[in-house]
């Protein structure tokens, strides 16, 4: 009889075990959502961001267990504001619209990602200026009483770092001063549509992000003969978008060889910024932490999934290397420092 009855002790403790190490695995889903609401900014094409997006959703859903649905907006404000609204609980829209959110309070970066598949290129991006051979802009200072096109006011790239290195350069104290700097200065709307004014005349020169330049080649919105330092026009040049010699840092002196190589008309960088932190997947910040600490397991467990990967084209990190929430924020300090040089 005793030892039926340790027998049965012994099989309670197996399974209180089993039910603590169960306990451990899951987190508390208390304050979860019910659904999973991501904001991202689809520029031009509303079909083709979403589609390059679909991998993550769906991913996110059957990690988390939660459903998971992507919304877009016309612009970085509206993406801000859903999630503010609480029309939406997470973004990934660049450092500088991660910045504005933060700001007020509403969302809190987890990850960043990286767009290099192969995991061994530089942590980050560039902005660059373009223009057309033969305009004379081949600085900043050429740029003075030129027509010129921003992308958005909540763009890192294409406003944020491109604007406040135009005001340092130009000794400015004042973003205002930008205003009768250039002949006119104009907002695209969105990175595709920068390109494109400067290839279509409808202005001299404009900012956006490496990438996106050789983009709109694969896209076919320019003409591969258009861009110059993309194929071959007379001088080496790569003949696709990962060999595209931007995407790298490059020196004053390597990016004026690539231009004085090229041909009158063709398109042409002028100039690249110093290197920008990488885009952070942010969660709205009064979600539960064991939400949070979820959404950020699954985003770097992506890195050991070549197959997603490959179908997302970037894997995520947590850029402080182990670090918290709060590291990860300050990393950010510098962009809002160039945001306050705005006077935003």
């Amino acid at each position: 009889m005793k030892k039926a009855v340790v027998a049965v002790f012994a099989l309670i403790a197996v399974l209180m075990l089993g039910v603590v190490a169960v306990s451990a695995q899951e987190p508390d889903r208390t304050g979860w959502p019910e659904t999973f609401i991501i904001g991202v900014y689809p520029g031009d094409n509303v079909e083709e961001a979403l589609a390059a997006v679909e991998p993550l959703r769906v991913y996110l859903e059957e990690t988390l267990g939660v459903r998971t649905v992507l919304i877009t907006g016309t612009s970085y404000g509206t993406i801000i504001e859903a999630v503010r609204a609480g029309r939406a609980d997470a973004l990934e829209v660049g450092p500088r619209s991660y910045v504005l959110a933060s700001d007020v309070a509403i969302s809190v970066a987890v990850a960043n990602y990286e767009t290099e598949v192969d995991k061994e290129e530089v942590p980050g991006y560039f902005s660059v200026m373009i223009t057309k051979k033969g305009s004379g802009i081949t600085s900043l200072a050429d740029l003075a009483g030129r027509t010129f096109a921003f992308t958005d006011p909540a763009s890192t790239s294409g406003y944020l770092v491109p604007a406040s290195g135009l005001m340092v350069e130009q000794g400015f104290t004042e973003a205002t001063e930008l205003d009768t700097f250039f002949g006119e200065v104009v907002f695209s709307g969105n990175h595709p549509a920068s390109v494109l004014a400067v290839a279509n005349d409808s202005v001299e020169g404009a900012a956006t992000f490496d990438g996106n330049v050789p983009v709109q080649v694969d896209e076919g919105a320019i003409e591969a003969s258009t861009l110059c330092g993309y194929d071959d026009q007379g001088i080496e040049g790569p003949a696709t978008v990962e060999e595209w010699p931007y995407l790298a840092e490059m020196t004053t002196e390597e990016i004026m060889a690539i231009y004085d190589a090229c041909p009158d008309g063709s398109l042409v960088v002028f100039h690249q910024s110093a290197l920008i932190p990488e885009t952070p997947f942010a969660v709205r910040s009064d979600l539960p932490d064991s939400f949070k600490a979820a959404v950020q397991t699954a985003l770097l467990a992506i890195a050991d999934d070549q197959e997603l990967v490959d179908a997302l084209e970037r894997y995520y990190v947590n850029p402080t290397m182990g670090g918290d929430y709060a590291a990860i924020h300050a990393l950010y300090d510098p962009v809002r420092k160039l945001g306050e040089l705005l006077g935003e």
